[in-house]
């Protein structure tokens, strides 16, 4: 008779499924509320493993629900499904197939999330509690949880914890970051619109131009980050997108700016805000137009609840060793995991992934080791069950 330890190896078989899962699932990236076929294949996974309790939230989303036949707590486990907007060019036997990149990890999310549910179905009855599989879609767009908590699903269900993790392959493989505080940044997307008077390039003092006054904007608000955050606060305020005009002696009606916004703190993430919207009406005023400022997409920074993480570290420890559980420098990217992180206490894990002569995170040549899946999967279930006693 095997022991009730032994009830949760992960064999061989199931790590090369997990690996060949990711490569499917890398061959038909989809951006943000348009996955689609990646909503249809991860439930066919979660169909053949035996789970019934399969609801769809959130668009493209999907909660899977597997509970126990012993009354227990209730875990969130989650994983993000989307892709980018990037043409791949790493040469992988199994690249992408259309113009959209798994340029994230994202892949790899869904497949050791699945992997995750096949365990858990596999030994249900052993189950103490209730755990959500929730199949996030639309996080490169910081849109998707939101979208999902929205559903009456999260108004009615209670939840104990919250538990995901994310591929870095920026972090020597082996490694597993378990922060005790903050994890990843805000992240706020903004968009600019002014609207000036166009007219002849070589009549200039009949307009009131466009491209001059966004100008002044980008250059005037540097000065939030220089001179309206402390030093001892981390403050990214970037203009990444300036559109206008249509030729090069015509003065443009309208010019649009876009844009984000990092920090670490919600003090310093209001701040730049409001000093941004307040800056842009002024210098709009001041050259007689009007100004547009809209926040797109917004997410508060990811920060781990201390005790929560404390107790996911020491888990983590009985599968990579004490010595390779780590913490890693706050990282300004942002991710609307935290979302869920409001629902109860959090935990977000970065599973160490580096490989040599790959491009990083949204580059082209993006890849990862994928022995990574294996960890990730082993802390994953560890986890779960060390915390509902199973």
């Amino acid at each position: 008779m095997r022991s009730k330890e032994n009830l949760w190896d992960i064999t061989d078989e199931m790590n090369e499924d997990i690996v060949q899962m990711r490569r499917t699932f890398h061959k038909f990236p989809e951006l943000g509320f348009k996955e689609i076929k990646t909503n249809e294949l991860i439930k066919s996974y979660l169909k053949n493993y035996g789970i019934e309790n399969i609801i769809s939230i959130g668009n493209t989303g999907i909660v899977a629900v597997i509970e126990g036949d012993i009354s227990g707590s209730t875990i969130l486990l989650r994983a993000d499904i989307d892709g980018l907007p990037i043409i791949e060019e790493t040469g992988l036997s199994f690249s992408s197939e259309n113009q959209n990149m798994h340029a994230c990890g994202h892949d790899g999310h869904i497949s050791i999330l699945l992997g995750v549910a096949r365990l858990l179905a596999k030994n249900k009855k052993n189950i103490k509690g209730k755990i959500l599989l929730v199949f996030q879609p639309a996080e490169e767009i910081i849109q998707g949880a939101k979208k999902m908590i929205e559903s009456d699903f999260f108004k009615n269900t209670h939840i104990d914890k919250v538990l995901s993790l994310h591929i870095w392959n920026q972090i020597e493989y082996g490694k597993v970051a378990v922060n005790p505080g903050i994890v990843f940044a805000s992240a706020d997307s903004f968009k600019v619109k002014i609207f000036g008077v166009g007219g002849h390039g070589a009549l200039p003092e009949a307009t009131k131009d466009p491209i001059v006054i966004a100008s002044s904007i980008i250059l005037n608000s540097q000065t939030i980050i220089s001179r309206n955050i402390s030093p001892n606060k981390m403050g990214v305020l970037t203009f990444g997108k300036f559109n206008g005009g249509s030729a090069p002696n015509i003065i443009p009606e309208q010019v649009i700016l876009e844009g984000t916004i990092r920090s670490y703190d919600e003090d310093t993430r209001n701040t730049i805000i409001e000093r941004l919207e307040n800056l842009i009406n002024h210098i709009s005023e001041s050259f007689g137009v009007n100004s547009q400022f809209e926040i797109i997409s917004g997410t508060p920074a990811v920060i781990n609840d201390y005790y929560w993480s404390e107790n996911v570290r020491s888990f983590a420890s009985n599968v990579v060793g004490k010595e390779n559980v780590i913490n890693a420098e706050p990282i300004s990217v942002g991710d609307d995991m935290s979302e869920f992180m409001k629902l109860a206490p959090g935990c977000y894990i970065l599973i160490g992934a580096k490989k040599e002569r790959v491009g990083p995170h949204h580059n082209p040549k993006f890849d990862f080791q994928e022995d990574s899946l294996e960890v990730g999967l082993k802390v994953m279930v560890e986890v779960t069950r060390r915390f509902m006693n199973f």
